[in-house]
């Protein structure tokens, strides 16, 4: 008989925990206790499921692009819907893209009152009550894209209890919180693994979170300039990161070369770091089609679907290498369940196609809680 944990421990196991997606269709991934995720805009291209098992909405999920006023009592679902109707349907997870960013938002959004803003943040859970995970707050790295209206965020910050210079972030996630109680929550952001700056900003930006009790479950890293990199060097950021306790999501990672030979070099050498490191939970490629990426040189397929080596690549790598290790929930040592007899933290393991978290006792795994829709 397993012994009970409280409803605040049951929420945080889950939430800081990927979905492990079983189904039918025969995604790369199936069967590993990570994703391999890509992009849509609504409905997916035609050779979504041969590879990829989570979906990001690349605009769709952009405050300008479901409001144009924020003042407005309007919203377009259209493709976040199609997107959510995909997760239902092949019971992988997806993720919202974004709440909180200083880009493609409603002209009227930065002077947006806090009111206008939680009721935005209340739309979105109105819709998607159930979305598997969440970008938060986007790119707030201050010489990035923080939003406009961070001051508003800041003030309601103060009166939470929250200090210090990532105050208005926090406030964020304590809004998310109260609406989505098992969503994995993150905070997304680019260059954070791949220059000394943001590194450390958001390095220090995990410590004080932690220190501060904020419901923050993982860290997403965009990676859009690792391919520029030396991978011992992207390595070495990821597990500064990881160091803080939090789990990592590579969120937005592409590779922009338009000749064949590189990309695909690059894809051999940076994927295998990305899949087995034992912090990462999921990764996400941004972009499918050659052409219709957001830069030169990123895409993975033509148009007619024709496979790029590096997808050649990949769609031979990754099932060769599905038992990989499994992050775990990210919880501190002194953060574990109480548990008569129990001698270690929290852990992960994979068991009839789910993620199953639960602790050693005696030599023998008792189990807690699992996540997965099927």
């Amino acid at each position: 008989m397993h012994r009970p944990i409280s409803s605040a421990s049951r929420f945080v196991v889950a939430s800081v925990l990927l979905v492990c997606a079983q189904t039918s269709f025969g995604q790369i991934a199936k069967g590993a206790c990570k994703f391999l995720g890509n992009i849509s805009e609504g409905n997916p291209v035609a050779s979504y499921n041969t590879y990829w098992n989570q979906m990001s909405p690349e605009n769709a999920g952009k405050w300008g692009s479901v409001q144009s006023s924020a003042a407005s009592s309007s919203y377009n679902w259209s493709k976040l819907d199609a997107i959510a109707a995909w997760s239902k349907k092949t019971g992988n997870p997806w993720k919202f893209h974004v709440l909180v960013w200083g880009q493609q938002q409603p002209s009227d959004a930065n002077s947006a009152s806090y009111a206008t803003i939680l009721r935005w943040f209340q739309a979105v859970h109105t819709r998607y009550p159930d979305v598997d995970m969440i970008d938060v707050v986007n790119e707030a790295y201050p010489q990035h894209a923080p939003a406009g209206y961070k001051g508003v965020l800041e003030a309601e910050a103060k009166k939470s209890g929250y200090t210090g210079e990532f105050a208005w972030i926090f406030q964020a996630f304590k809004m998310a919180r109260a609406l989505w109680p098992k969503s994995v929550l993150m905070y997304n952001d680019y260059n954070n693994i791949e220059y000394n700056a943001e590194n450390t900003w958001q390095v220090n930006f995990c410590k004080a979170a932690k220190a501060q009790n904020v419901p923050i479950d993982a860290i997403g890293v965009q990676a859009h300039d690792a391919f520029k990199l030396k991978t011992a060097d992207v390595k070495a950021k990821i597990d500064a990161i990881a160091a803080t306790g939090f789990p990592v999501y590579v969120t937005e990672y592409d590779i922009g070369h338009t000749d064949d030979t590189q990309q695909k070099n690059v894809m051999a050498d940076q994927m295998p770091m990305f899949w087995t490191h034992p912090k990462i939970a999921g990764v996400t490629y941004w972009g499918i089609t050659v052409g219709a990426t957001w830069r030169s040189g990123t895409g993975l397929e033509s148009s007619s679907g024709v496979a790029r080596p590096a997808l050649t690549w990949l769609k031979d790598y990754i099932p060769k290498n599905l038992n990989v290790p499994c992050p775990t929930s990210g919880l501190e040592a002194n953060e574990v369940v109480p548990s008569p007899g129990s001698t270690s933290g929290l852990i992960v393991r994979q068991v009839g196609g789910h993620l199953v978290t639960g602790v050693e006792r005696n030599g023998q795994f008792l189990a807690l809680g699992a996540t997965g829709r099927n």
